[in-house]
């Protein structure tokens, strides 16, 4: 039961950083008109959220199984 569970909360989590990397790779294609310092804040804001799915997937197991 918990792996199922782990495996129904760690796919939306998956497919959320896969989208922020998607859109961290065609940042420069899709708004070219953002400035290099706009441009980096951007980088580090998709950046910083792909790094808090991977932290939610590391904790995830851990988790699960002390509460279930």
């Amino acid at each position: 039961m918990q792996h199922i569970i782990l495996a129904l909360l760690t796919m939306p989590i998956i497919w959320f950083a896969w989208k922020n990397f998607k859109q961290l790779g065609r940042l420069k294609i899709t708004r070219p008109d953002l400035a290099d310092d706009e441009l980096q804040r951007e980088q580090m804001r998709i950046v910083m959220r792909i790094v808090a799915c991977l932290l939610s997937l590391a904790m995830l197991p851990f988790l699960i199984t002390l509460t279930l």
